[in-house]
């Protein structure tokens, strides 16, 4: 607990170090946002361009910003669905200036405004500024998820996956939406390692909004989270490009001359191979991970707009291991473990995203969407991989044989072999559509899905301990495990939503209600679900603004291919639809303190979880005992602060208490801990610039999550009482930039072809903590079995040096 305590102090001691020299050698600007009418709008950006200096609007419409002195700068105020504007400014040193603005909405997107006021006041949506993730130091080269891992409620031990847990829930309770899009990640992937690229390209994205629980009726059937991402349709020129040690990236959008064709294309490469040699095994890694990506839309008149988007990737990851060294233990209880490799795995994973819009606007007031899309993926994963291994006990920590061999505990070989293939197809035709009445916005839409799955796997493991197979047996030698599946699946799914969402005039502000209900019907099951959710915020005029809200409902989750194959490869033809009744209160507090904006937002939350399915992870893969049923519950409260610790940039501090346990029907052993159940989180992140040098920036995550629980695989889950270490991790990046809005920072001639351009060096893993995704089990003489970690990434220098045109 001493560590523990020591570690937090030392990564909060590191952020706000930057911030201790900080002096008042800026400007103040302030003023208050209106639209074309005179009404104060909420929730608008306010930021300096290509800079990280930002804030937003509160409820009144007022905003505070300070700005850098004595040089010109650009100030951008900007929300969907309004025209940006921008105001050029060079101010004196403590100047307090105030600047009123009023936006135009524009014409073409009234609608979209009109849902976005209204789910940021009723809703639990949170908005992220996409301009986060080019700036924050993440090996997941600035994806979305790297800056969702930030906020409370979303737990995540494993620098190298994309993938979360949110509020108790498993990697595959979250959803993901592009341009309104279902998002599907690869079925085999099994490591962090194999993963690769995040499906968002975040050089393509506009906006950002991420709901941990108590989301709306249109959002999808799972049962944790939504991350809604909306790509950009440009209107004017831009492109971009970033290099760096772990990989490259480069996009382009623009609008055609009669402002009726845009373009948005991004590509990226991606490879792990310098960090992957940070890994205790040791041996050729060569992962290859490339992906296309494009949204493309057509105004065919005022009224109908047509839109594409389509992506690819290719996945390829190759490892010839040679050999591994593990400590593990206590103090007086060192072991070590010595493997040597032959062998080798090869995995290739190909996924198509393709989807075509059609939009009809009938009137100002009402919008109508037609989608078809298709969505397929080709996966293999195939090794080979013997290991040979020497298990013995060292000297105690700092002793003169810490390294040595006190006694051999075990010796023996492991023989792993796979050849696992998929293929899998989802198509679908979709229609939703919005009409606003009044004070009432209206939303409805209905979906077809039809699944195609080709599922071949055949793996087994053979394992002698001390010359003796295992399991043993005096009359054949057997496999240590063995699983084996040939199916296809074929099935279809129907679902639909309604769901209103209207505002009720107090003498205190205004209350906001949203009410919805949403049905699925899937053919293998032969089931239908009925969601009714409803939710209610309630928003103050009093200086201090408070938003207090609480939502209520139902939530299903029915299965997909995933959940009804077990551990063996068994395909369970009697599944159960699992399902949670879910309460969500909470409140945020705006206020101001030191002349800077700040908001508290806090969440208390309680799950009732019904037939659930029982799994285990395998460590970034999840496997479902589909043959088993569970009840459970999950309850916790989320803190999150957000502001200006640092003049003119957002950071924000987030901390999480959750308790999480189900228990197994008929088993005899009552609650155990779920497999996500890690109780506390506290991270970061913080950015930071030397005073009046605003082009010299620091940006910095931090993480401290406790473990989650563990057990021997393919064993019963009430075995699982082990707590795989607690993730402790700090990123830190330092960026110069060159050029800032057309103005070159340098006396570099030909730097002045570029709109922006920076060089950073990120630092990853800082503290070089040796966190564990998960454990290997080595049995000893006595067939006794020893649980040796599997550590991540260690630390590691990056040089990344980015571009914009």
């Amino acid at each position: 607990m001493k560590k523990v305590f020591q570690f937090f102090l030392l990564f909060i001691g590191i952020a706000f170090s930057f911030s201790a020299v900080a002096q008042n050698s800026n400007a103040t600007l302030f003023g208050v946002v209106t639209d074309d009418k005179g009404k104060v709008i909420d929730m608008i950006n306010v930021s300096l361009k290509n800079y990280p200096f930002g804030t937003s609007t509160n409820p009144d419409g007022e905003y505070l910003l300070r700005i850098p002195s004595g040089r010109d700068i650009t100030v951008v105020f900007s929300s969907i669905g309004y025209e940006m504007v921008e105001k050029p400014m060079n101010v004196e040193s403590e100047a307090s200036i105030e600047l009123n603005v009023q936006l135009t909405p524009k014409s073409e997107q009234i609608d979209e405004v009109v849902i976005s006021q209204q789910r940021q006041s009723s809703g639990n949506i949170v908005r992220i500024n996409p301009r986060s993730t080019s700036v924050m130091p993440d090996v997941g080269m600035g994806s979305v998820e790297g800056i969702i891992k930030t906020l409370p409620g979303v737990n995540a031990s494993n620098e190298l996956s994309s993938q979360y847990s949110v509020r108790g829930g498993s990697f595959d309770e979250n959803l993901v939406y592009v341009n309104g899009i279902e998002v599907y990640r690869p079925y085999l992937i099994r490591s962090g390692q194999q993963e690769g690229l995040s499906f968002v390209n975040s050089d393509m994205v506009s906006s950002i909004e991420f709901s941990a629980g108590g989301f709306e009726a249109k959002y999808g059937d799972k049962m944790s989270s939504v991350l809604d991402i909306k790509y950009n349709r440009p209107s004017a020129f831009s492109a971009s490009a970033d290099v760096s040690l772990l990989g490259a990236r480069a996009h382009v959008e623009n609008i055609s001359k009669n402002k009726r064709f845009t373009y948005n294309v991004g590509a990226r490469y991606k490879t792990f191979s310098y960090l992957l040699g940070t890994l205790e095994e040791k041996g050729e890694y060569s992962p290859t991970f490339v992906d296309l990506q494009g949204y493309f839309t057509y105004a065919l008149s005022d009224k109908w707009d047509l839109g594409f988007l389509g992506t690819g990737s290719y996945n390829n990851y190759q490892f010839v291991p040679e050999s591994r060294r593990s400590k593990s233990g206590i103090f007086n209880d060192q072991q070590s473990l010595e493997v040597y490799y032959d062998g080798q795995e090869i995995d290739r994973y190909q996924t198509y995203t393709g989807a075509l819009f059609v939009d009809f606007k009938p009137s100002k007031y009402a919008q109508l969407r037609f989608t078809a899309s298709a969505y397929s993926t080709s996966e293999a994963e195939t090794y080979d991989i013997i290991g040979y291994y020497l298990f013995n006990e060292v000297g105690n920590e700092g002793t003169e044989d810490q390294t040595d061999s006190i006694m051999n505990l075990g010796i023996g070989t492991y023989h792993e072999h796979g050849r696992n293939y998929m293929t899998a197809t989802v198509a679908g035709f979709e229609h939703r559509g919005n009409v606003k009445a009044g004070n009432h916005f209206l939303q409805w839409g209905v979906n077809f899905k039809y699944e195609m799955v080709h599922d071949q796997m055949k793996e087994w493991e053979m394992r002698d301990s001390a010359g003796y197979s295992l399991p043993y047996s005096d009359t054949e030698t057997a496999v240590y495990y063995l699983a084996k599946t040939d199916y296809d699946h074929e099935q279809q799914r129907y679902t639909a939503f309604l769901q209103d969402t209207w505002s009720v005039p107090t003498g205190i502000g205004f209350l906001v209600f949203n009410a919805g209900v949403r049905s699925h019907y899937w053919t293998y099951t032969d089931h239908l679900t009925i969601s009714p959710r409803f939710s209610a915020s309630l928003r103050t005029g009093l200086k201090n603004n408070i938003i207090a809200r609480m939502s209520f409902g139902w939530y299903h989750q029915p299965p997909f291919y995933r959940e009804i194959k077990d551990l063996y490869g068994n395909i369970n033809p009697d599944i159960q639809t699992p399902r949670s009744i879910q309460v969500v209160a909470g409140a945020d507090y705006s206020f101001m303190s030191w002349g800077r904006p700040f908001r508290l937002t806090a969440d208390a939350y309680y799950k009732s979880l019904k037939d659930l399915i029982p799994y285990q992870y395998e460590n970034v893969r999840v496997r479902y005992l589909s043959n088993e049923i569970s009840d459970g519950y999950a309850y916790g409260i989320d803190l999150k602060l957000n502001g200006e610790f640092v003049s003119g940039t957002q950071s924000w501090m987030s901390l999480s208490l959750m308790d999480t346990k189900e228990d197994i029907v008929g088993d005899g052993h009552g609650y155990i801990p779920r497999p996500s159940d890690q109780r506390f989180k506290f991270s970061m992140f913080f950015q930071d610039y030397l005073p009046g040098l605003p082009a010299y920036q620091m940006h910095l995550t931090g993480h401290f999550i406790t473990g989650m629980p563990f057990g021997m695989p393919r064993t019963p889950r009430y075995t699982h009482t082990g707590r795989i270490e607690s993730y402790k991790r700090v990123d830190i990046g330092f960026m110069r930039s060159l050029v800032s809005n057309g103005k070159n920072l340098t006396n570099w001639a030909f730097l002045n072809k570029f709109n922006e351009c920076s060089v950073s060096i990120e630092v990853f893993n800082i503290l070089d903590v040796q966190n564990v995704s998960s454990y290997t089990f080595i049995a000893d003489y006595e067939k006794n079995y020893h649980a040796v970690p599997n550590r991540l990434t260690g630390r590691l220098f990056n040089l990344k040096i980015s571009a914009g045109f």
